[in-house]
C-alpha cells in the first residue's frame, strides 16, 4: 500500500489522510513505493476548502461536475470534495429530517444513483496511477422485522386494516393478496406454518447462485413500529438463530426503532442476541434505517460492532455517501476515522415496491436495481442489498421473490460475488 504524504494545515490534515486512505482501500494494490502527495501537482489543494471546513462550513458549497465541489476558488480539489460527500457533512446537526428522524435522499444535494465519490475515485486513480479493483461484491441481507405473520389477533386486525387501505386506494393486487392471505389463516394454523417463515426459500434461492446472507434479527420492541407482537418474536428468536446458523448464514443485530437514541438499550439488545448466538454479533443495521450518522456510528465500536450497513436511503436506491466501497466513517467531533466498517446499502426492496416510496412493479424494480449495481461493478465495489423475509412469501411476495432471484442471477452473470456482510470484512479488511 502506498504511503500518504499530506502537507495540509492541521485543521484539514486528518480529513485528507482519511479520504486518501479510503481511496487506496478502494483501489487495487500496486507495487509502487511513491507516496500519494496532497496537495501536489497531481492532487490540487483548495485553500478555500480548507478555510471552509475550518469554519465548520458557511453557505453550502456549489456542486460541479463528476462529484467535484466548488468551495469558492474554482480549484478542482478531489480530496476536499470527497470529504464533503463521504463524511456526510450535509447530515450534521440541524439538517432536515423526515417524520422518523431520518436524513433522506429528498434532502440531499447529491443524486445517490449517480455516485459522486465513485467519480472522484476515478479521477484520483487517474492522477496517481493506481489501478481500479476488478470484480465486485454484493452482500445479501435480510431484515427480519416480522418472522411470523399470524401470531395473534393484533396481526389479524393489522392485515384487515391493510386490506381496507388497499381497497380505499384502489390497489387491486394488494386487495387480492390480503384477501388470499386471510383466507389461508386456518390452513396455516392447522399445519403450524406461516407465510413469513421463509428462511428455507431465501436460502434455496441464494445457494442456487452460490451465495450466503446476513439475517438482521430484532432483540427488542419498545415502540409500536417495532412490530405488533413482541411476545411472538421473543418466542421465535432462538429458533430463528438456530435456523440461520445451521444453514451457514450470518446473524446480525437489527436494533429497534428507538435504539439510536438510547445506547443502553442498544447494548442490552446486543447482549440478548449474543446470548442466543453463543458468540459476538459483529454486524448491525438499524430498524427503519433510523440512526444519526454523526452520533450513532461513532458509538458502535465501543459496543463491539465491527460493521454497520445502515447507510442507505429509504426513499431512493443508490449510494448515500456516493461511494460503492466499504469505508470507515469519519467522526467529525473527534476529527478521526471510526473503527468501524460501513458497508453501503445500495438497494432495498421496500424502496422499490412500497407505494409511499417508488411504487414500482417487480420488473421496473429489477431494472432500477441493476442500474445501480452496474455502477458498483464498474467501480469494483462492494455493497449490500436488502430483501425482507416477507417478500419471499408465496402469498404476499407479489413477485418480489422472483425479482430477487433474477437480480442474483444478473449479479452472477456480471461476475459479481455473492456473500454475507461478515465476508466483506474478511475480504477487504
Amino acid at each position: 500500500m502506498r504511503p500518504i504524504d499530506v502537507t495540509a494545515p492541521p485543521s484539514f490534515a486528518a480529513k485528507a489522510r482519511w479520504v486518501i486512505q479510503s481511496f487506496l482501500d478502494a483501489s487495487a494494490a500496486d507495487a509502487s513505493a511513491e507516496p500519494v502527495r496532497y496537495p501536489s501537482s497531481a492532487l490540487a489543494g483548495s485553500e478555500a476548502a480548507v478555510a471552509w471546513f475550518a469554519e465548520a462550513g458557511g453557505r453550502p458549497p456549489a456542486s460541479a461536475s463528476d462529484g467535484l465541489i466548488d468551495f469558492g476558488d474554482g480549484v478542482e480539489d478531489i480530496v476536499a470534495s470527497a470529504f464533503w460527500h463521504l463524511s456526510r457533512w450535509e447530515e450534521r446537526e440541524g439538517s432536515p429530517r423526515d417524520r422518523h428522524g431520518r436524513f433522506t435522499a429528498a434532502f440531499s444535494a447529491a443524486d445517490p444513483e449517480r455516485p459522486a465519490v465513485d467519480a472522484l475515485l476515478r479521477r484520483f486513480q487517474d492522477a496517481t496511477g493506481l489501478p481500479p479493483r476488478s470484480g465486485f461484491t454484493v452482500a445479501l441481507t435480510h431484515d427480519i422485522d416480522t418472522p411470523w405473520r399470524w401470531s395473534g389477533r393484533a396481526a389479524l386486525r393489522a392485515a384487515a386494516a391493510q386490506g381496507k387501505a388497499a381497497l380505499r386506494e384502489r390497489r387491486a393486487s394488494d386487495v387480492l393478496a390480503e384477501a388470499a392471505g386471510l383466507a389461508a389463516v386456518p390452513v396455516h394454523r392447522l399445519r403450524g406454518t406461516d407465510p413469513n417463515w421463509t428462511f428455507e426459500r431465501m436460502r434455496k434461492i441464494e445457494r442456487r447462485h452460490g451465495g450466503r446472507s446476513t439475517h438482521f434479527l430484532m432483540a427488542g420492541h419498545a415502540h409500536r413500529l417495532d412490530g405488533v407482537d413482541a411476545a411472538a418474536y421473543d418466542r421465535l428468536r432462538g429458533r430463528i438463530v438456530r435456523v440461520v446458523a445451521e444453514g451457514g448464514d450470518e446473524v446480525g443485530l437489527h436494533p429497534s426503532y428507538t435504539t439510536s437514541d438510547d445506547p443502553h438499550r442498544l447494548a442490552a439488545e446486543k447482549h440478548l442476541l449474543e446470548g442466543l448466538t453463543g458468540g459476538p454479533v459483529a454486524s448491525v443495521r438499524f430498524h427503519f434505517l433510523r440512526h444519526d450518522t454523526h452520533r450513532t456510528l461513532p458509538a458502535l465500536p465501543r459496543l463491539g460492532f465491527r460493521l454497520d450497513s445502515s447507510q442507505g436511503y429509504p426513499d431512493r436506491p443508490g449510494l448515500r455517501a456516493g461511494f460503492s466501497h466499504p469505508y470507515r466513517p469519519f467522526d467529525l467531533a473527534a476529527d478521526r476515522p471510526v473503527d468501524l466498517i460501513e458497508l453501503p446499502l445500495a438497494v432495498m426492496d421496500a424502496t422499490l415496491q412500497d407505494a409511499h416510496y417508488l411504487g414500482l412493479s417487480p420488473g421496473a424494480g429489477l431494472a432500477r436495481a441493476t442500474a445501480v449495481l452496474e455502477q458498483v461493478a464498474r467501480s469494483g465495489g462492494a455493497v449490500a442489498i436488502l430483501w425482507h423475509n416477507n417478500r419471499f412469501s408465496r402469498t404476499y411476495g407479489r413477485g418480489w421473490d422472483r425479482c430477487y432471484d433474477r437480480l442474483l442471477g444478473w449479479i452472477s452473470d456480471r461476475g459479481g460475488r455473492l456473500c454475507a456482510a461478515e465476508d466483506v470484512l474478511a475480504e477487504r479488511f
